[in-house]
Order: C-alpha cells, then sequence, then structure tokens
C-alpha cells in the first residue's frame, strides 16, 4: 500500500516535469524566433548605417565645395534639409541600436 502511495505520488512528479520541459521548449522555440528577428533587424541597422555614413561624407564634400565657390541660399537651406535629414537618420538608428541591445540577452 505504501509503495502505491510512493508510486502516484512519483508518477505525479514525473508527469508535472514533463510538462516543465513542454513548457521550457515552447519558450526556447519562441527565444529563438526573436533571434532571429534580431538578427534580421541588426543586419537593416547595419545597412542603413552605411547609406548615412556615405551621407555624412556626401554632406562633408557639399561643404568642402562651398567654401570654395559663390553658395545661394537655396543652396544652403538645401544642404540645411540635408543636414537635418542624415542628423534624424542617424538619431533613429542610435535608438534601434539601443532597443537592440536592450532586447538581446546575450
Amino acid at each position: 500500500m505504501a509503495d502505491d502511495a510512493v508510486l502516484n505520488i512519483l508518477q505525479t512528479i514525473l508527469e508535472s516535469l514533463a510538462a516543465v520541459d513542454r513548457r521550457i521548449e515552447a519558450v526556447e522555440r519562441r527565444i529563438e524566433a526573436v533571434d532571429r528577428k534580431v538578427e534580421a533587424v541588426d543586419l537593416k541597422v547595419t545597412r542603413q548605417h552605411a547609406i548615412l555614413t556615405q551621407d555624412v561624407r556626401m554632406v562633408r564634400a557639399a561643404i568642402h565645395d562651398m567654401c570654395e565657390t559663390h553658395v545661394t541660399k537655396g543652396e544652403v537651406a538645401v544642404l540645411h534639409e540635408d543636414v537635418n535629414r542624415v542628423q534624424q537618420g542617424l538619431d533613429d538608428l542610435a535608438m534601434r541600436v539601443e532597443l537592440l541591445e536592450g532586447q538581446r540577452q546575450d
């Protein structure tokens, strides 16, 4: 009789452990899915960084050219718009990187 009670307790423990294992496996699958998404976003951020870096070089070249020539008010306005766009892109990129670093648990 005592053996049956012990066996029942052990069976209950085994069933509980099996349920925990299933839940852990489900969480692992979700984590793998999140990791894939983070890697995709990381790749996108890397591409955007390359584009913004090129934009910065172009703006610097434009400023250098302005120093050597006569510049109109319209050209200065366009340059300000370009600089603001690049700055906003860099700020967005920095925010995304911060979010990604906050989500990643190495």
